[in-house]
């Protein structure tokens, strides 16, 4: 299924849902002596449907929460495509994948991961706007429920337990380290979580200079990736002080014609550099492991760059329909450059259903206009 079907099953289906169900729990809570205090006793499960980023931007309140609790099970629901993000964390001892192919397989799926989390003890909700995750953490009939509301908490208030206000303009991290927090749990240090990832791994010296490249994204908001010219016109203005150096792109196979078109258009203007297009070629944890060895990284707001800033790789990114302050946790001394001009329709992936350009980023065309001639990255302090 199309995420367009995802988001109006949750919409019609959730609602209905919350309808039918609001009303009970809300006299069942008045009824039931259940002691919702604040602890963690067996098992906790996390629900993070959508945004393999989010996860990782959410490392060092998870990890926080595996150190604090090592002994107790911590399980994650989450789609089938993000599951691989959710693998390289090494936290979760099981993860539940709904696969969103078909409706019946969406359907069986969502059923199975409700029987194993039935009778969890606590529920965090990482997702803001999904109904359909509310009332799977009611019927789940964990004694604590949390979850997020933003500018109403009306439906969902009565079902989750423990509700926390989430400002979509300020850095998601705040908000899952809040709700983490709840137990007493301080979110790790961004260097615990590189040593947390790249335990096994082996730093490779490569004999040239070598620049991982993240061109794009999930299928949310596919309006943060930039066309083959605009990468052409970052090739140019930066990458003249590298001569001879390796560009390797990264990505699944669906982002692999996009790197060939990029590739195409750059190749001529730089002899000396040898480009690799890996798109499709590399598990995730493969292309991790091809990063964390890399000298630099550039790339949109994605996952990769999310990655390459917990490794501490010098890194550059280009920012238009997301707010870079929403989603990038300071890190102190990591060497960065963030691209970003604010236009009034800017954020829209977060804050609205639909973006108002309808596909036609404008605010990523912005950032390449011809007037903006010095371009200089946005002041952003680490």
């Amino acid at each position: 299924m199309k995420l367009k079907i995802i988001k109006i099953i949750d919409f019609y289906l959730g609602n209905l849902l919350i309808v039918i169900f609001k009303p009970l729990t809300i006299i069942l809570g008045h009824i039931l002596p259940i002691n919702h205090s604040l602890t963690i006793k067996n098992k906790i499960t996390v629900i993070k449907i959508l945004g393999g980023g989010s996860l990782v931007i959410a490392l060092p309140a998870l990890l926080g929460l595996r150190k604090k609790f090592p002994d107790v099970r911590i399980s994650l629901v989450t789609m089938k495509d993000v599951a691989p993000f959710a693998q390289t964390l090494n936290i979760f001892d099981e993860i539940l994948e709904i696969d969103s192919s078909t409706i019946s397989s969406f359907t069986l799926s969502g059923i199975k991961a409700y029987l194993k989390t039935f009778k969890t003890d606590t529920i965090v909700d990482l997702e803001v706007h999904s109904r359909i995750s509310t009332i799977f953490s009611l019927l789940t009939c964990a004694r604590n429920r949390i979850g997020f509301y933003r500018e109403s908490a009306f439906w969902r208030k009565g079902i989750s337990t423990h509700l926390l206000y989430f400002n979509v303009f300020s850095g998601a991290y705040h908000f899952y380290d809040k709700a983490f927090g709840l137990f007493s749990v301080s979110p790790c240090s961004t260097l615990e979580c590189k040593d947390h990832l790249t335990a096994s791994w082996p730093k490779v010296k490569k004999e040239k200079y070598q620049i991982c490249i993240g061109h794009a994204c999930s299928d949310f908001s596919p309006e943060r990736m930039l066309t083959a010219e605009q990468w052409k016109t970052i090739f140019l203005r930066k990458l003249a002080k590298h001569a001879g150096a390796e560009i390797i792109f990264l990505g699944s196979g669906k982002d692999k014609p996009l790197a060939e078109n990029i590739i195409a258009a750059v190749t001529s203007d730089f002899p000396s550099c040898t480009f690799s297009n890996l798109c499709g070629k590399t598990s995730l944890k493969e292309s991790l492991s091809v990063l964390y060895s890399s000298d630099e990284f550039w790339g949109v707001d994605s996952a990769l760059l999310h990655y390459a800033r917990i490794f501490r790789i010098k890194s550059s990114s280009w920012w238009g329909p997301t707010d870079p302050q929403t989603r990038l946790r300071p890190i102190e001394g990591l060497l960065e450059e963030v691209y970003y001009k604010k236009i009034p329709c800017s954020p829209c992936v977060h804050v609205t259903e639909t973006p108002p350009c309808r596909g036609d980023n404008i605010c990523i065309q912005n950032l390449f206009n011809e007037e903006q001639k010095d371009w200089i990255p946005l002041v952003w302090k680490s």
